[in-house]
């Protein structure tokens, strides 16, 4: 992996951020971005600190000319993308008939439409090299759906089928294709999603972000199709697919004491 360039987005904090110093370490070159150009160019400095190569692109996925922008930036100072990690996304605590609008749209912008077309922006110059390795972060969520998290697991259902697809369409030119999907990690995600200091939904023992980014480093060293992490999720998985209605009762019971809990956080019962 050594001197590759790998463009990792949300890299500001959370998976991104372990992802960005893991791979540093590694020998890889590492191009950070996200919205907060701050905690950036903190994580570069810590980077380059410890002998690592890293380049600050601040960027706002939603938006169609920021994608632009970077992945000409990325090439005009490094050359083509190698690895493209695809970590940038946010979800939102309530339910569909509760979610505005506003929240949908962009979420489907970052989660999904930033994600393809960064990856249609840097296929040219991998397809160049005659190799590459395209990483989608998706979730547990993006194979078993339960509210108050259902758009969010709308675009993880997406990153998983758009992956699948896009292995199989690579595989001829040498570029792999790998899906992570992780359960509940120690991030900001849920503190993001509730708008609250403290997530209510914090699920305990969840992953620290350092488990993902080491999952990641040996997708990269040895490709895989995909990694579920931790792999206890995947009997659920299964029995989510073969089970359906029996997963149903669970995750609607679930629900409901998530999306209670979470009213009374807002209402000032907590957080």
């Amino acid at each position: 992996m050594e001197g590759r360039t790998v463009l990792i987005t949300g890299a500001s904090s959370g998976i991104g951020a372990a992802t960005a110093r893991w791979l540093a370490c590694q020998g890889m070159r590492v191009v950070l971005t996200a919205r907060r150009q701050d905690r950036l160019e903190a994580l570069a400095q810590e980077i380059r600190a410890q002998g690592g190569a890293a380049l600050v692109i601040p960027a706002d996925l939603a938006s169609f000319s920021d994608r632009q922008a970077l992945v000409r930036q990325v090439e005009d100072a490094w050359g083509p993308v190698e690895v493209l990690i695809n970590n940038a996304g946010f979800g939102y605590y309530g339910t569909v008939a509760e979610t505005p609008w506003e929240v949908v749209e962009r979420m489907f912008q970052v989660n999904i439409l930033a994600m393809i077309h960064l990856v249609q922006l840097v296929l040219p110059g991998m397809r160049q090299l005659g190799r590459g390795h395209i990483i989608n972060v998706a979730s547990v969520a993006g194979y078993i759906s339960t509210p108050p998290l259902t758009v969010y697991s709308a675009t993880k259902f997406a990153v998983v089928g758009f992956s699948e697809g896009l292995r199989r369409e690579l595989e001829p030119y040498g570029i792999h294709v790998t899906v992570i999907s992780p359960g509940p990690v120690r991030t900001e995600f849920g503190r993001a999603a509730s708008g609250l200091a403290v997530d209510p939904g914090e699920v305990p023992g969840g992953l620290n972000p350092e488990a993902v980014a080491r999952a990641i480093a040996r997708a990269l060293r040895r490709p895989v199709p995909e990694i579920v992490i931790p792999a206890r999720y995947v009997p659920a998985i299964w029995i989510n697919r073969a089970l359906p209605r029996l997963v149903d009762w669970g995750a609607a019971r679930q629900g409901r004491a998530w999306l209670r809990h979470l009213e009374k956080a807002r209402s000032g019962g907590s957080g």
